[in-house]
């Protein structure tokens, strides 16, 4: 059992590449410097956390006092039984962990977050949510939120909330999550649950697992303040960026991917420089112009590129007008151009 003045919290993660780690440690060192409380962090993973990742968070969690629990789930989901392939668009595993909770953690609630996230508030304030009986808190994703707000969304997700027998404007997000863990043990069937919804949804959903957890938690959920789980950054400013849980979702979107979110992409690297994968200053600045000119569509000679590009659309509209045109032209007098 757990001490109940601890506040649990899971972070669930493969990392195939070894990088994936690092940002579970952003994450953490989030939590860390802005809650006063006791926290006890599990690491749900499997085979691919390196000996030396697993120091690195330890000896994070050790500098500020904390708790660490690592959970090697390799294999656990087979032995459940489900089809891991079929349960994410791109058959990621990490997402998956989280299922796996009821069973491997001893406690009667948890604060599930993904990786992508830094906790710029007291992670206790959503740790002490009543739950009244729900089995877990969660906040409206961003189409939720703009379907309050009056904004047309795409039909394909209003039909998608119908057939998952979602409330319009109650779909939640995933990224964080307060869970019951004391209920989904006593008053669900949990993973078959969530293989029953495969079996039945798997044709008509866009999201895997978080279609999954909005159809089983439909009826059984309690939505809290957007500040638990921040997407939406537009507008932000330094200031406005204290007391929320910022979420960078979206695949290309990461702040180690590329820039996207001004003031609440900073939060990133600001806590990495907290971690042990950044020793000084250096280093951070090293960390960023590396991960910020590798992916495919930035580089470091995009100033070339866009001459080249001006160069490459003068010529085409060169040759579109001598070759082009006179072509259209001669067709259509001879009658070959409707």
């Amino acid at each position: 059992m757990y001490e109940d003045h601890e506040i649990q919290v899971a972070l669930a993660f493969c990392d195939p590449k070894g990088t994936y780690s690092r940002h579970a440690a952003v994450t953490m060192a989030s939590i860390f410097a802005n809650t006063d409380g006791n926290v006890c962090i599990h690491i749900i993973h499997d085979d691919t956390l390196t000996p030396t990742n697993r120091e690195k968070l330890r000896s994070l969690t050790q500098f500020y006092k904390q708790k660490i629990n690592f959970i090697n789930v390799e294999n656990m989901l087979d032995e459940k039984s489900v089809d891991v392939s079929k349960l994410t668009i791109d058959g990621a595993r990490g997402t998956l962990f989280r299922l796996l909770l009821p069973d491997i953690v001893d406690a009667d609630k948890m604060i599930y977050l993904d990786c992508d996230i830094v906790v710029n508030m007291d992670i206790s304030e959503l740790w002490e949510i009543p739950l009244g009986g729900h089995a877990v808190a969660a906040v409206r994703d961003v189409w939720s939120l703009d379907f309050l707000k009056g904004i047309s969304i795409p039909w394909r997700l209003d039909k998608a909330w119908e057939i998952l027998g979602v409330a319009r404007g109650e779909y939640f997000n995933a990224g964080v999550l307060l869970l019951n863990l004391k209920k989904l043990r006593e008053g669900y069937d949990f993973l078959k649950s969530v293989a029953d919804f495969y079996a039945e949804y798997k044709k008509c959903i866009t999201l895997a697992d978080q279609d999954c957890l909005n159809h089983i938690f439909a009826n059984d959920k309690l939505l809290i303040d957007e500040k638990f789980n921040h997407i939406n950054s537009e507008g932000v400013g330094e200031d406005d960026l204290r007391g929320s849980i910022w979420h960078m979702a979206g695949g290309a979107a990461k702040p180690w991917v590329t820039c996207t979110r001004p003031f609440v992409d900073d939060l990133y690297w600001r806590y990495l420089r907290l971690t042990p994968y950044c020793e000084d200053d250096n280093s951070l600045i090293r960390m960023m112009l590396n991960d910020l000119s590798s992916p495919s569509y930035t580089h470091l000679h995009s100033s070339d590129c866009v001459k080249r590009l001006k160069r490459q659309i003068a010529d085409n509209i060169f040759r579109a007008h001598i070759w082009t045109v006179p072509h259209i032209l001669i067709k259509k007098i001879s009658g070959g151009l409707k």
